[in-house]
């Protein structure tokens, strides 16, 4: 009974967003508040790792240290232009090669991370 009710919810929502003027709009507002606060939740969450961490992440070495900053930039690029690349065929191999890339990179630096301790 309580799936349905839910299920019920968000058919209203979805009729509301299609026969409400200007449903679309208020739901792409509420759409980029709630990509707000996920991007802040991730930025809060990747600042209080790296206080948390600092000690461990300077005590990298530096080629290290360049390929972990490295692999998660390019993460957050791909991802942020996932749109863009997915448009085409060699998008989107651009986009896995490189993420594919960042996992071996960040795997490298946690294996030499662990050998460390």
């Amino acid at each position: 009974m309580k799936d349905l009710r839910n299920v019920a919810i968000i058919v209203a929502l979805a009729a509301a967003v299609v026969a409400v003027p200007g449903g679309s709009d208020t739901a792409g507002l509420v759409g980029a508040i709630l990509s707000l606060l996920i991007v802040s939740l991730v930025a809060y969450v990747a600042g209080r790792f790296y206080r948390d961490h600092q000690t461990d992440l300077h005590s990298l070495g530096d080629t290290d240290r360049a390929i972990l900053y490295v692999a998660i930039a390019a993460a957050v690029v791909v991802f942020a232009a996932s749109n863009r690349l997915t448009t085409t065929a060699i998008g989107t191999l651009v986009e896995i090669a490189v993420l594919g890339l960042c996992a071996v990179g960040l795997l490298r630096v946690f294996r030499n991370w662990q050998r460390r301790y």
